[in-house]
């Protein structure tokens, strides 16, 4: 993964670019120490000049009002919120009238932000005062009052708190007036900028002691980067908090979530003021000292399934290989491609106006369907249909194109991330934004049927803890379907969201991440030192059976938070805290056993079990023909592994007890 940048050969700006802001996917807003207020299209490269300000109008920030719909008002949505050195914050409409200016600071106002809900904004200043305003410009609190500079303060994205800076310390102060602020002390020298995401909830700050660090919202610091030569000037998230870019003198580095460097690049345009990502996580643009706009945009994605690799090679074209025939192809798109997945069989391209859904088997013939805007921040793929998530909201689609339902529960699609969403063959199932203990799963339509949101059949869970990750298994009939979670705890536990009485059970702790196998009921978790395999994750309901049918395995240097990508065959891929992948064996046999039981391949089974000769794979066997009322196989498989009294209750079952009643047993046990 890099970037790929560009700027003009001659600077639209005479002197620094101080902020850029987007407006949508192909528009960028910038403005600097000549007064200028310009609108750059990077469709056809066009750059024009909405307005000129005055003479003693010297912008220090920019924001653009977020894109969400607040009382209907649809022309907000292009209100831009400028801040200015001689101490006032304006608020601009798209044709560059300033239609209000206020007072707000002594000295220089050196950040103008509004709040994520569009609710109200906050501003802090030279005077060391961060005041909260309405959203048209009446004052409403000074929430903090200090003897020095505040140089960066930033909403929460919940709009509960703001994070504000004082010299080198980061404080998060809560508009509850009851709540305890967080103080840390973050680096040796002035901290110059910070910023907030709002799907991970991590920080980070770059500071004039050239590091740029990733805090968690208690203050702990979760990874460091490289010391650089020169301060480091603007630092952004991408909108699906799994990269960032930090900006420096002659100098732009994209880094991954855990804050390992993607790439380095150093274009010749002195310090980068301040950098901007589009909504669709695609491009950035950064405002730079020697009057350039730069833009970048991201290519060099990489994405695996079984033997397909697919990598995005420019703006409009994808490359595809299958590995074992090496047959390869360019796919280019009318459009520039935003969102790439590949699993299941199919290859989904979203680009600004369509989406395409390629067939591995013929990738040359896709189907495609009409977007309903086109900022796309994520798709999700199951065996049979596809998770859309636009900032319009949710939409499920079947492999041939057609709409199956469009759920809706009040949250704002651009703040999911992959943690909180989970797709499965016919069940979507999402964390509550507003109260995370409280997990949304709908039910979607098996058939080529369009659902309206009313329609979807909703199962509402809630835990006793906040969740943190949600993954819904892939396989089984609904009635079965079963959902792993992570708590914030690291505690990890599964429920069959069909049940009458949905009970949490726990599989284990200190979990960092999780991920079920596409083919089977295999759940693999990972460990700061281990990977974990429960083979059998519905017999948790016995804790012996448990510990009998999972699998561990010792893995050394795996770093900070490192992540299952995925399972395939019992091997698991691993990405390291530092970026590097490993691949793991560790239940190659369980899943094959599991392949076959869900075949009904129970002879083939039994065969498995003889030939490898292992305990766990024996009491999988155990589990699985307990569960599925295969009585002689359950017998021989718990006699292998001295569960006797298992052995003698089959016995019992098979001598002495009716067909009916031996069944109604069953199912109680």
């Amino acid at each position: 993964m890099k970037l790929k940048i560009s700027t003009l050969k001659e600077p639209k700006h005479v002197g620094p670019v101080v902020c850029v802001s987007w407006n949508n996917t192909e528009d960028v807003f910038s403005s600097g120490d000549d007064h200028k207020l310009l609108k750059w299209n990077l469709v056809n490269s066009e750059c024009m000049t909405v307005t000129t300000f005055p003479e003693e109008f010297y912008p220090t920030g920019m924001h653009l009002f977020p894109k969400i719909n607040v009382g209907g008002n649809k022309h907000q949505h292009d209100v831009i919120l400028i801040s200015s050195a001689d101490g006032k914050f304006h608020i601009v409409n798209h044709n560059g009238r300033v239609e209000k200016s206020v007072n707000g600071h002594q000295g220089a106002c050196l950040t103008a932000q509004w709040s994520p809900d569009g609710a109200g904004l906050l501003t802090a200043g030279e005077d060391g005062f961060v005041k909260v305003w309405s959203r048209n410009g009446l004052l409403r609190s000074t929430l903090v009052q200090s003897d020095v500079p505040c140089y960066c303060a930033v909403w929460s994205p919940d709009s509960s708190a703001i994070l504000y800076t004082k010299g080198n310390f980061l404080i998060i102060k809560h508009l509850n007036s009851s709540s305890k602020m967080t103080k840390w002390k973050a680096h040796e020298g002035l901290i110059l900028c910070t910023a907030w995401n709002a799907n991970n909830n991590m920080i980070i700050s770059g500071s004039e002691d050239g590091f740029s660090k990733i805090w968690d919202t208690f203050g702990q610091q979760i990874s460091v980067s490289v010391k650089h030569d020169q301060p480091i000037t603007s630092v952004s998230w991408s909108p699906a908090g799994d990269l960032f870019v930090i900006g420096s003198f002659n100098l732009i580095r994209l880094c991954n979530a855990n804050g390992w460097s993607h790439c380095l690049d150093r274009p010749n345009t002195g310090s980068i003021y301040s950098v901007a990502w589009s909504s669709d996580g695609t491009q950035l643009a950064g405002a730079c000292a020697n009057g350039h706009v730069l833009f970048a945009h991201i290519i060099d994605r990489e994405y695996t399934w079984k033997n397909f690799a697919c990598t995005q090679t420019g703006r409009k074209v994808v490359a595809i290989r299958d590995i074992i025939t090496d047959q390869s192809d360019n796919l280019d798109y009318p459009d520039r491609v935003i969102q790439i997945a590949l699993g299941f069989n199919h290859l989904v391209i979203a680009t600004v106006k369509q989406c395409f859904i390629h067939k591995l088997t013929s990738w040359n013939t896709p189907v495609t369907f009409d977007l309903k805007e086109g900022t796309i921040s994520m798709i999700l793929l199951a065996e049979r249909c596809i998770c859309v998530v636009e900032r319009a909201g949710l939409s499920v689609y079947s492999y041939m194109g057609r709409l199956l339902a469009s759920p809706r529960w009040g949250a704002r699609p651009e703040t999911l991330g992959r943690a909180a969403l989970s797709l499965g063959p016919d069940t979507l199932a999402a964390i509550d934004q507003a109260d995370r203990k409280l997990i949304h799963v709908f039910d979607l339509p098996t058939g080529l049927i369009v659902r309206s949101s009313t329609d979807n059949t909703v199962t509402k869970l809630t835990h006793k803890m906040t969740v943190s990750h949600i993954a819904l298994s892939q396989t089984g009939p609904i009635a079965e379907r079963q959902l792993a979670l992570l708590d914030y705890n690291r505690d990890l536990y599964v429920v069959t969201v069909k049940d009458n009485k949905p009970k949490f059970i726990k599989l284990g702790s200190q979990i960092l991440s999780i991920v079920w196998s596409a083919e089977t009921e295999l759940l693999v978790g990972l460990r700061a030192n281990s990977a974990v395999a429960w083979c059998c994750p519905r017999a948790a309901t016995q804790p012996d059976w448990l510990a009998l049918t999972t699998v561990s395995k010792e893995i050394s240097d795996l770093g900070r938070n490192p992540t299952i990508m995925s399972v395939e065959n019992g091997v698991v891929r691993i990405c390291r805290g530092n970026g590097s992948l490993l691949h793991v064996s560790l239940a190659s046999f369980p899943e094959k056993l599991l392949k076959h039981v869900s075949a009904n391949m129970w002879q083939a089974a039994l065969q498995l079990c003889r030939t490898v000769e292992d305990e766990t794979l024996w009491a999988c066997l155990a589990v699985l023909a307990w569960q599925h009322h295969q009585l002689a196989v359950a017998e021989e498989a718990f006699a292998l592994i001295h569960q006797y009294h298992q052995v003698c209750y089959i016995q019992h079952l098979r001598n002495s007890v009716p067909e009916r009643l031996r069944q109604d047993s069953l199912k109680a046990n």
